[in-house]
């Protein structure tokens, strides 16, 4: 019985191992077919890239900049993603800024940006990521100088010497009148807070903004290093008084000069300290929103939160403008009447975590 299925299986096998052998050798076939594909049009989308950053270089030799860059690189199967490694910029010999790797995720979405700077109508994505950037400190000390105290602006400058950036999203429409706007993610990761937003918008229009409708948005903002800068404000600010007057600077934080020797304690009754005035504050303020980010950036202070989340959702198809006067209107109203008025219109929650 054996020796019977053994002679009738026997004429079986060759066909299957010419069978195996032709799927291996399509398969192979497909393979280099693919890569040959792919690698045609990484290199073509590479060709075209590096033209488009030469045609800008020119440009900027006109007004004294320059742009160097060290390679690029493209790959990818179905789309071309390229990254441009060391680019520096300089204006009249003097460096102005610097990027470590520049990643432009599917090139081929930017030609369709040329159009809508025309007036075009277009349906197109965007996608970059930027390591290790480090903007001229001179425009760090203005963005700065707008929003904190010169005490410690030395020591916030070198915090944010270097940044990390990301924005993914899609633009449908023309550059007067986009039919729908996405912010997949807009970050900047930073060693103090870094933040990240999204949102999803549509009928944004140059002629009547007031008209756009804000679908949905998010912003999480994240504690790095916070109490850094909070001690490094104090102290700076306490260095240059005399050394009573420091000593009675100080008190107002629950400190003594000895105390500033140890940091982390010291950051602790800093943070402690301002949290106790924005928890004085409250009871002043104006705004459902407002309340609840201080009382969520009183917990960050305290310890008690690493990240904030502001986020909102519009439930009613409500303009910009209408969501601007629906909490106009609520600014009048207790706590609980201005949430109850805002979630059937436009809900506004900020979370801590």
């Amino acid at each position: 019985m054996n020796e019977a299925l053994s002679i009738e299986e026997n004429p079986i096998k060759p066909f299957y191992n010419k069978y195996k052998i032709h799927l291996s050798v399509a398969a192979a076939v497909l393979v280099v077919g693919v890569s040959a594909f792919a690698h045609y049009k990484n290199e073509r989308v590479k060709g075209e890239l590096v033209k488009a950053i030469s045609e800008y270089q020119e440009g900027l030799v006109v007004i004294g900049g320059e742009m160097k860059y060290t390679a690029i690189d493209c790959s990818g199967i179905i789309t071309t993603d390229c990254e441009i490694e060391a680019i520096k910029f300089s204006l009249m010999g003097q460096e102005q800024l610097s990027i470590g790797a520049l990643r432009l995720g599917d090139v081929e979405e930017f030609a369709k940006f040329k159009a809508f700077g025309k007036g075009e109508n277009v349906d197109a994505s965007i996608d970059i990521e930027a390591d290790n950037v480090v903007l001229p400190k001179p425009l760090i000390a203005q963005l700065i100088s707008q929003n904190v105290s010169n005490a410690f602006q030395q020591d916030t400058l070198e915090k944010l010497n270097s940044l990390n950036f990301a924005l993914k999203g899609e633009v449908e429409g023309t550059q007067t009148n986009m039919k729908h706007v996405e912010i997949e993610q807009f970050r900047i990761d930073n060693a103090i807070m870094p933040f990240e937003f999204s949102m999803s918008a549509r009928d944004v229009s140059n002629g009547s903004p007031d008209a756009m409708i804000l679908e949905h948005f998010a912003l999480v903002l994240e504690n790095r290093a916070i109490s850094d800068v909070t001690y490094a404000s104090v102290k700076n600010f306490a260095d240059t008084l005399p050394q009573e007057d420091k000593a009675l600077f100080l008190k107002e934080f629950s400190l003594t000069p000895i105390d500033m020797n140890d940091k982390d304690k010291a950051a602790v009754s800093i943070n402690t300290a301002i949290a106790k005035r924005f928890e004085s504050d409250l009871p002043n303020t104006q705004g459902i929103v407002e309340k609840d980010l201080i009382r969520a950036m009183i917990q960050m202070l305290k310890g008690k939160a690493d990240e904030i989340t502001l986020s909102g959702k519009n439930q009613k198809d409500m303009t910009i403008i209408q969501i601007q006067n629906a909490l106009q209107q609520s600014i009048a109203m207790s706590d609980e009447e201005a949430r109850k008025f805002m979630d059937d219109k436009f809900k506004i929650e900020v979370e801590t975590d």
